[in-house]
């Protein structure tokens, strides 16, 4: 039977590249010891001289050496070992016993390590050099290390390939209640026999019944593989949206002579996706507008690692904000990231490539024409097996909607680019027949010596657009001209401009990372009414969800693009995206802040997201004025899209504003839907920060996970101070440890791990891994000796 096992603790690290290093007997006690996942780039200081430059975050990367030592409790000849890599940044080679038994350039690509027959039951040594050295070669903070999860598998050696069941829904008819599924197993037989299996599969609902049973018989020849298929019909299918993410479970069975040698459990979706000329995206046969976002693959505080709970914040977060799309730019995502999207109902672009054979030029964010480095390294060689095993590897999730075999791809522009997505594209519909192939195009309109060739774009199923406004009169029309020339093409705004801006900044800037708040929406803002007003425009993905590390300027550790910064904290943008896209709840947001102590009779620009059909603002309990939207297609309205207004409009934008004279006190909003009062928010003017306040985003842990506690400061009326920023200190003590701290300030370069950092606009994040059962007491303390503590319990495995 199969046996996977986690294969994360008792590593030691080294970032040293010496020889022998891969050697059974090297002395390796001063190494440091370490867990995975694990990147050591977040732990090292930036430095403006680093060779990653401002694409990479100005991180160190280098090359260095992870070593485990273990015995096996017993070794299995008759069955097969194999070591599965989930990723690793990048360039690898990996050593068992001294012997080189694999290798893999991509630093984002999943890879297994076949070590059958190399095992020993004690003394066994891995090694994995990690070579990130040949710099710049990413246009984002990358990472380095073995940043994602280890797993050493064992199995029989007649077997299911590593992910060779597949399960889709060739059709459902919802008039009479029943779904066509699909269901492929791809089987080996890497014994000497030739052998008759049986094929059995048991589909199990989300409460745990058993709703379905298919099987079949299989001759297999010793040395061969054999792809099976069962067509069975689902009565009655509870359909996966993403307002219902719905998740049944396939066991699959792998019998011979009648006992289990394999056994897979896969968790699907019974569901369609498919994008259409007309009528945008369809899914389950109906029009599905996309509200996504892009993101990024780190997770602020620990880098390039992400874990189930770390994204579980980030993606309550989104869903609450009413984003129900998200496009993994530019790389194969970390798979629990996916797991989370299909149980939480997200629509997910999966992404292959920034680069292929040419090279970027990661620090001017344009094409190059000076050496540089990243995935077009290993396009030639390995391009063709990356694709296949991200696509079998993603297979079975029904929130992945789309392939995406690029990203602003240079060779856009050449007859040779246009082959080679020909071939990526075949490559993907080789291995999936049911979903479709985009590639986010840049220079569609661009001057003819770097335009988007029109081979290019009729090569794919649906033509990927990205910053569709940025070319000279399509500022303004977007995808108008090429939907009247070409009526048969499927769009998608694959990325563009987004409401970012930095948490908590009222100040004007003129600076190239900076925004002004007044403005932040604005660009988002005609694009949506378009976008919303046409149902052939399948949507969109924002530029982007959450802030990320890298692509900057020096002094300076990141991008502030997203409606959430890298610790987690909602802007005030984030709120414009919740007024236009959740129309589950009603939202009033105010902004700015009201503590601009000194600037009394300063006029202030006060700015409402809303979904209400108008607001009254009042400052000190008198009236300013009251102010209502034009009548346009707004999705996030709590009526219907055209609902009419009841007050005359006094903006055709998407937010409500007022220039106020500033005095202390209250601004308060009310909004009014159908003449009734439904929402009241105020901002107010605070008094100095007088306690602190710590709130857990869980407190009950598993060892191995993280913790993640939010602070703010509030003053003597326990009123949240939004513009405190006090030095914060944190001790950790128990049954856990201390991880890092952030308050999303990406002009804060002092490390992570440091256990002193400023709090930024009223609020700062602590995170601390649980190492062992028990109790970890965390505390904090400002130098005014304001303090606070916390307690988070880690439980047992599986309690």
């Amino acid at each position: 039977m199969r046996e996977k096992i986690l294969w994360n603790d008792s590593w030691l690290f080294c970032l040293d590249d010496q020889e022998n290093m891969s050697q059974t007997d090297y002395d390796d006690k001063n190494w440091t010891r370490v867990g995975l996942p694990h990147d050591w780039s977040i732990l090292m200081p930036l430095s403006e001289t680093m060779p990653s430059g401002a694409g990479g975050g100005y991180a160190v990367c280098g090359t260095g050496w992870y070593r485990k030592h273990f015995d096996m409790n017993s070794v299995n000849q008759d069955a097969l070992y194999n070591f599965y890599f989930e990723g690793v940044y990048m360039d690898c080679t990996v050593y068992l016993n001294g012997e080189r038994i694999g290798a893999h350039g991509y630093g984002y690509g999943s890879f297994y390590v076949n070590v059958t027959g190399k095992l020993k039951e004690k003394g066994n040594v891995l090694a994995v050099r990690v070579n990130n050295s040949a710099q710049p070669n990413s246009r984002w903070y990358s990472g380095s290390g073995i940043y994602r999860d280890v797993y050493l598998e064992k199995m029989d050696r007649v077997h299911f390939d590593n992910f060779g069941i597949r399960c889709a829904a060739n059709g459902i008819f919802q008039e009479i209640g029943t779904a066509d599924l699909q269901i492929r197993s791809l089987v080996r037989n890497d014994s000497e026999n030739d052998v008759q299996i049986g094929i059995l599969h048991r589909l199990y609902d989300a409460e745990g019944n058993l709703v379905l049973s298919a099987g079949t018989a299989v001759s297999l020849e010793a040395g061969k593989q054999t792809d099976s298929m069962c067509r069975p019909k689902l009565e009655n299918p509870h359909l996966w949206t993403p307002k219902e993410p719905y998740l049944y479970t396939l066991e699959s069975l792998c019998l011979l002579d009648g006992v289990t040698v394999d056994q897979k459990r896969t968790r699907i979706g019974i569901r369609t996706a498919v994008f259409d000329s007309d009528r945008g995206f369809l899914l389950n046969g109906k029009s599905e507008k996309i509200k996504g976002v892009c993101l990024h693959h780190d997770c602020g505080i620990t880098g390039a690692v992400g874990t189930r709970e770390l994204w579980s914040r980030r993606l309550h977060l989104l869903k609450d904000m009413g984003c129900n799309g998200i496009r993994m730019s530019h790389n194969p995502p970390l798979p629990v990231l996916l797991d989370l999207c299909d149980e939480m109902g997200f629509l997910v672009m999966d992404e292959i490539y920034d680069e292929w054979m040419l090279s970027k030029n990661k620090n001017e964010n344009y094409y190059s024409e000076s050496m540089a480095f990243g995935a077009s390294q290993f396009f030639i060689r390995d391009s063709k097996n990356e694709l296949t095993a991200m696509i079998r590897r993603d297979y079975n999730h029904p929130s992945v909607i789309i392939w995406s075999i690029g990203n602003e791809i240079p060779e856009q522009s050449s007859v040779d680019g246009s082959r080679m997505a020909e071939e990526l594209q075949r490559i993907c519909h080789e291995e999936d027949s049911t979903r479709m192939v985009t590639c986010a195009c840049d220079n569609i309109m661009a001057y003819p010596d770097i335009r988007t060739r029109k081979e290019f774009e009729e090569v794919l199923d649906v033509v990927g657009y990205n910053y569709v406004g940025r070319w000279r009169e399509r500022a303004e029309t977007f995808f108008e001209e090429d939907r009247r020339r070409y009526p048969d093409r499927c769009f998608i705004g694959t990325e563009n401009p987004g409401a970012g801006g930095v948490r908590g900044d009222y100040g004007i800037r003129n600076g190239k990372m900076e925004g002004d708040y007044r403005t932040a929406a604005v660009s988002h803002e005609l694009l949506w009414k378009y976008e919303a007003s046409r149902e052939f425009v399948s949507g969109d993905f924002v530029w982007t969800g959450i802030d990320y590390l890298g692509e900057t300027e020096w002094p300076g550790r990141g991008a502030p693009f997203g409606a959430i910064d890298t610790a987690g904290f909602p802007k005030d943008t984030f709120y414009y995206y919740r007024s236009i896209w959740n129309n589950e709840d009603i939202t009033l947001h105010l902004l700015p802040h009201w503590n601009f102590r000194g600037e009394e009779g300063t006029f202030k620009t006060v700015i409402a997201y809303t979904n209400c059909q108008y607001v009254s603002l009042y400052l000190n309990d008198r009236l300013i004025s009251t102010k209502g939207y034009h009548e346009c297609p707004r999705f996030g309205a709590t009526k219907s899209w055209l609902d009419g207004r009841e007050k005359n409009p006094t903006t055709n934008d998407l937010h409500l504003s007022w220039d106020v004279p500033y005095e202390p006190g209250i601004l308060r909003a009310e909004g009014y839907m159908d003449g009734k009062l439904v929402i009241e928010k105020s901002v107010e003017t605070t008094g100095v920060p007088a306690r602190m306040v710590a709130e857990a985003w869980s407190a009950l842990i598993r060892p191995g996970e993280i913790a993640q506690i939010e602070l703010h400061m509030e003053d003597e009326k326990g009123r949240p101070v939004p513009d405190a920023e006090p030095m914060i200190e944190c001790e950790v003590s128990g049954a856990g440890e201390y991880l890092g701290m952030d308050g999303g300030n990406l002009l804060d370069l002092s490390l992570y791990r440091e256990k002193k950092r400023k709090m930024f606009a009223g609020a700062l994040l602590c995170e601390v891994r649980g190492t062992e059962p028990g109790i970890i007491t965390v505390c904090f303390q400002t130098e005014q000796n304001i303090r606070t503590k916390i307690l988070i319990e880690v439980a047992e495995t599986g309690e």
